[in-house]
């Protein structure tokens, strides 16, 4: 998932004057032993957040011990979120080296940020595979695939997408595995366009959800089980 969606750029002076700001920081916090930070990633939309201890900072790179779970999102990913009680604002940086074997990281470019995706009210998970979906309204139905979802909304994209206007009212069909009953299943919910959003020439269209009583468990129990799936791919990968 691409990590703009997960936060805002929160400058407090210029991109340089903050950098400079952030790795004097970072040697002054070295010096004094405040060796202790936090890293937040969002792995496939799972939150992640894992102390992580600063090793050294020179040359305007941070060095750190990191969690072995952490190391695999960041590899895969390459991006990771540093939070500490030092900054006014949680930071991102460009991913210099990561190592996961080591358990070892490398920041560098450092700039302030805004976490975006903790205002969600509930966690939105990518869909790997993006699931097979259909988005009717208006006696329309168009076939797409769904990107990620949470409990109360979903990415639809398609080749064929109609002009939506504001606040539309849509009923969204998609399939997705069921662990408990060993086969896909269809979901069915209500829905209503928020916007659209383009990237790489692909048009995606973002709704709020409100699933229906019976749909909700069925949502809540899948949504359970991707993090379940997602938690055991990080463990299997940093072992």
């Amino acid at each position: 998932m691409d990590p703009s969606h997960f936060y805002s750029t929160r400058p407090l002076k210029s991109v340089d004057d903050d950098l400079a700001d952030i790795q004097v920081i970072l040697r002054e916090l070295v010096k004094k032993g405040s060796k202790n930070v936090k890293l937040i990633n969002y792995y496939q939309g799972m939150p992640l957040c894992f102390p992580a201890k600063i090793v050294g900072c020179d040359h305007g790179m941070l060095d750190l011990d990191i969690h072995p779970q952490q190391a695999v999102a960041i590899e895969r990913d390459r991006y990771t979120f540093l939070r500490c009680a030092a900054f006014k604002h949680d930071i991102g940086a460009r991913i210099q080296y990561i190592n996961v074997n080591k358990r070892a990281a490398t920041l560098t470019k450092f700039f302030y940020l805004e976490i975006m995706a903790e205002r969600r009210a509930a966690i939105r998970l990518a869909m790997p595979p993006p699931a097979r979906a259909t988005f009717a309204f208006n006696g329309e139905a168009i076939s797409g695939k769904i990107l990620d979802i949470s409990m109360n909304g979903l990415a639809f994209t398609s080749n064929h997408l109609p002009d939506c206007a504001e606040d539309l009212e849509a009923r969204i069909s998609f399939m997705v595995p069921d662990a408990t009953m060993s086969r896909e299943i269809c979901l069915e919910t209500p829905a209503r366009y928020i916007k659209t959003t383009d990237q790489d020439g692909c048009h995606t269209l973002i709704f709020s959800i409100t699933p229906e009583k019976g749909t909700d468990q069925l949502l809540s129990r899948y949504i359970f089980q991707r993090q379940v799936e997602i938690i055991q791919e990080l463990r299997d990968a940093s072992s």
